[in-house]
């Protein structure tokens, strides 16, 4: 899929096996290259095109976009350059309409999607709930999966998927965090089935939010027992197949082949367009080519906050079930990812717009970030 390791995958080696996942330098080209080649750094499994691919109606254009923030007039151009976007691509009413490329990537580069993944893994989750597969998202983990801590057990799958599971472990701030787990699952090659399995109880599940890796693994365990077959086939036969995506995937896993489990949070690198093409079905509320795929009010409940601590907050996020929900949205959400990944959903409108950044940092705002989005909507609707 993608040619030989270069040098920003030795530099990221070292620092992701330190758990320093923030710290990872370089320049903006660098990162481009790694997210865009990272068959290079981790086990991975394949995702093929779907026998009957959809193939999505062209009428692309230029994006002669503008829209107001911190008291000034800004341009597309000016958030492209800003955030360090590497690829952006606009389905509108089921047509793509605009396509962009730079720092090095193209229409076939397949790239690291960070926890923007969350939202596939969700959509499978949809999927086996809609074909009875999973009974209801209020059963509890331990109907499937059997784990040696006491953390996920008495959690409802509903629970996850709003990461509300209680347990006891932190994404940012606290012990144990994100960077020992990367220090053990990357770093060391620990099953990260194991390292969430571990995990005790710090309040009782349904309490508040608190996002965490390891709720969205559980999913992909708990689909994995469901299925009984490996998650990348899961995602193959649930998704890739029914929905025609156009192109080759691949996920990454902690070791190769069947002795290895895929990351359920994050390591999905798929096409800009098939990034895209997610949204595409939540757009059309779960059904493709008139075969219903998501349950009825799927869509619009990963979209809705279920909680008040779920609530988005002035300039801020809320969430629903694994996807981001923006202050003052209207129809809207976002899948999210590290170092600017991105798509972002206007269901009322018809808009799916998927992104590829290789951001340094957390975006200055996201208000600003909502704003680009909103105007980009607002051009290709008008």
């Amino acid at each position: 899929m993608t040619g030989q390791p270069a040098r920003p995958h030795l530099e990221f080696s070292n620092e992701f096996k330190r758990g320093r996942l923030g710290a990872l330098g370089g320049t903006v080209e660098d990162r481009a290259h790694l997210f865009s080649h990272w068959d290079g750094v981790l086990p991975q499994r394949p995702l093929r095109a779907g026998a009957q691919p959809h193939h999505f109606e062209r009428r692309l254009r230029p994006l002669d976009v503008e829209y107001e923030f911190d008291g000034a007039t800004r341009t597309i151009d000016y958030y492209i350059d800003r955030n360090d976007v590497a690829g952006l691509l606009v389905i509108a009413d089921g047509t793509v309409v605009h396509e962009t490329y730079r720092l090095g990537i193209d229409s076939e580069s397949r790239f690291h999607t960070w926890s923007a993944t969350k939202g596939f893994t969700s959509t499978v989750l949809g999927r086996a709930l809609h074909e009875g597969v999973i009974d209801s998202l209020d059963d509890r983990v331990d109907h499937f999966v059997k784990l040696s801590g006491a953390g996920y057990g008495q959690a409802t799958l509903r629970q996850v998927l709003m990461m509300s599971s209680g347990v006891n472990f932190f994404h940012f701030q606290g012990s144990p965090d994100r960077a020992e787990m990367y220090r053990q699952i990357w770093g060391l090659g620990r099953d990260l089935d194991d390292f969430a399995g571990e995990l005790g109880e710090r309040v009782p599940p349904g309490t508040g939010f608190n996002y965490l890796a390891t709720d969205s693994h559980v999913l992909s365990m708990v689909l994995r027992a469901a299925y009984d077959q490996p998650f990348h086939q899961i995602v193959q036969e649930e998704l890739w197949e029914p929905i025609g995506m156009a192109g080759d995937a691949f996920w990454s896993q902690h070791a190769p082949g069947d002795d290895g489990h895929a990351f359920g949070h994050a390591t999905l690198c798929p096409r800009l367009l098939e990034f895209a093409h997610l949204g595409q079905l939540y757009i059309q509320d779960g059904v493709w080519n008139g075969r219903r795929l998501l349950p009825e009010g799927f869509v619009a409940a990963s979209g809705t906050p279920h909680l008040p601590t779920h609530e988005p907050k002035e300039g801020e996020r809320g969430y629903g079930y694994q996807w981001w929900i923006p202050w003052r949205s209207n129809g809207e959400s976002m899948a999210m990812g590290a170092f600017g990944q991105m798509i972002w959903l206007d269901t009322k409108r018809g808009v799916s717009i998927a992104q590829f950044s290789a951001q340094a940092a957390p975006p200055d705002s996201f208000e600003h970030t909502h704003a680009a989005m909103r105007a980009i909507v607002d051009t290709v609707t008008e």
